[in-house]
């Protein structure tokens, strides 16, 4: 019966050196974990090119991106708030969720990315018109129209890609993205 005692021990001590014995080249890669993590780009497996304005269908959804706003906030570093102001239209006869975080990203041309960050629903939810918080829900054969978002984007950066998978009420399917190019004339500012 002794002998049985001593597996969890060695199960643990394998649990904890595990880690600490992964393969390294010596560097540091914390970062490099994190943006695997949070990469989308590349996922889908069809990809359908948009302009600002245009209509768009795909998975039974429709979208469009009527316009990228700024309001002028920054954070500390002088990074700019960014928000979509979207119309999405379910053509389903069953409501379904949609997440910021889960269905939409922007994607630079060096193939970075930004993600939704929660300092810009704070600001939103107290000084920004028809902001809709995160995450909305779609009705059947409904449209939901309104500001969402944000993303918080260097100032530099003022060519790039939103980017949104039509997943419906199934998160994970991101079987096809829709890409809307925008350029610095693209994005209206709301001082």
């Amino acid at each position: 019966m002794k002998k049985y005692r001593i597996i969890p021990l060695i199960l643990a001590a394998v649990m904890v050196a595990a880690p600490l014995s992964s393969c390294s080249n010596g560097k540091d890669n914390s970062s490099s974990s994190q943006v695997a993590v949070n990469k989308q780009d590349g996922l889908a497996k069809t990809e359908i090119k948009a302009e600002i304005s245009e209509v768009t269908l795909s998975n039974d959804t429709s979208f469009k991106l009527n316009n990228v706003i700024d309001y002028g906030k920054t954070d500390d570093d002088g990074n700019r708030f960014l928000y979509l102001d979207v119309t999405i239209t379910n053509n389903t006869d069953k409501e379904y969720e949609l997440n910021i975080l889960n269905n939409f990203y922007i994607l630079y041309p060096d193939g970075e990315e930004a993600h939704f960050d929660i300092r810009t629903q704070l600001y939103a939810q107290n000084n920004v018109d028809s902001y809709i918080t995160n995450p909305f829900k779609l009705t059947a054969n409904g449209e939901l129209s309104g500001i969402i978002g944000g993303f918080i984007i260097p100032p530099d950066k003022n060519d790039f890609q939103v980017c949104f998978f039509p997943t419906q009420d199934v998160m994970t399917d991101k079987e096809s993205v829709i890409k809307v190019d925008v350029t610095a004339d693209n994005i209206v500012k709301m001082n």
